[in-house]
């Protein structure tokens, strides 16, 4: 069964009932391309980056506690239009209408994930599958290709009235003459040093990192998949977990480091994303913040910071203080030395010292035992 151990507790459980109904549509999509790759393979996706660029400056904090985007990114954009003398897009001019309709009505949260549904379409693909469910006034329609698919099921099985589908097509409008004013010239012109960092990051995880941290992945079910690097979402990345009976099926989006010599990040982050089905697992074992939505999110966010500190401790050592760093900035506090590191993240990131024993319990026994993930 799929899991979408990433999202906010209300939408994880909406999308796990999902899961339950439409089967494992994603991870034939996801499989096949990364087995013959055998491992995680890092990408840009168009479609996702003009997605969650138009989610950003709309709506930057989104549901539950932790905002889900880059709180520097809408301005970023801002003063890119600026610069470049571009007039107000049709977004730009929407923005509050847009922001109205996903605040008040809860099943637009979907939309803060939605790109994770369909991790090998084209632009032109995700858009028109998207635009055939608009224009069905009820039931999933016929999916296109087979890439949109499950995308298509998943998205039409929470859309499911005419009014939000037509909200939901008025934003694919916007988004599509944003990529015609603005964003396709935006996105085009970081190429270059988009792809070296890809390419840089790929060395990197290929020579260092996947021999040290095969153990882990294997272990937990999650040997390969996707790692698309998204300039608009910040801490909180997403992560779709595919069948325990295929670890090659995964689907992460995280933030995208500024260059190549910041492509540790992108790791860093990843491994953060990598540990919310064991930091859900001791959630429920151990019933934290059990009954309160905020907190238990809040919780969520913490552990997994610190679930991917105890991964490295065990696997790649010479990195942990580079990683307590890197989370302590994007928390927005100052990087003591490194002897005063560890305390200042236990400080920034507080947990339970017995959450901590259970969690730590949790990454040797998922190893040890081969990984039910």
């Amino acid at each position: 069964m799929p899991r979408f151990s990433g999202a906010p507790s209300r939408v994880r459980r909406g999308l796990m009932g999902l899961a339950l109904l439409l089967g494992v549509g994603l991870g034939a999509q996801v499989a096949t391309a990364q087995e013959a790759r055998a491992g995680w393979v890092f990408t840009s996706l168009p479609h996702a980056d003009l997605w969650f660029h138009g989610m950003a400056v709309v709506d930057p904090i989104g549901p539950g506690p932790n905002p889900l985007y880059d709180p520097g990114y809408p301005n970023e954009i801002r003063r890119a239009k600026g610069g470049g003398g571009s007039p107000p897009t049709a977004l730009d001019t929407r923005l509050g209408y847009f922001r109205d309709q996903f605040q008040r009505d809860p099943a637009f949260e979907v939309l803060h994930f939605l790109p994770l549904y369909f991790p090998q379409a084209g632009r032109a693909e995700f858009f028109s599958a998207l635009k055939i469910l608009v224009q069905a006034t009820e039931g999933i329609p016929r999916a296109p290709t087979s890439h949109t698919a499950f995308g298509l099921a998943a998205v039409g099985s929470v859309l499911t009235t005419r009014a939000q589908r037509a909200v939901l097509g008025e934003f694919i409008s916007a988004l599509e003459a944003e990529w015609d004013s603005f964003f396709g010239d935006f996105w085009r012109d970081g190429a270059v040093p988009r792809e070296q960092t890809l390419a840089s990051l790929q060395q990197s995880w290929t020579a260092a990192f996947l021999p040290a941290l095969g153990p882990f992945l294997d272990g937990v079910g999650m040997s390969g998949g996707v790692v698309a690097l998204v300039p608009a979402i910040g801490v909180e990345g997403r992560i779709f977990n595919g069948t325990p009976q295929n670890s090659f099926d995964n689907v992460l989006m995280v933030s995208a480091p500024a260059g190549p010599e910041n492509g540790l990040e992108a790791v860093f982050s990843m491994l953060r994303e990598l540990s919310f089905p064991l930091v859900r697992r001791v959630m429920d074992r151990t019933g934290g913040a059990a009954g309160n939505p905020d907190e238990e999110e809040s919780l969520a966010a913490r552990a997994a910071i610190r679930s991917g500190a105890l991964i490295l401790h065990m696997y790649r050592p010479d990195d942990l203080v580079t990683y307590q760093r890197f989370f302590l900035s994007r928390a927005g506090r100052s990087a003591p030395t490194a002897e005063a590191m560890e305390g200042a993240f236990r400080d920034s990131f507080p947990l339970e010292a017995d959450f901590v024993e259970a969690l730590r319990e949790e990454i040797l026994t998922t190893v040890t035992d081969g990984g039910i993930g």
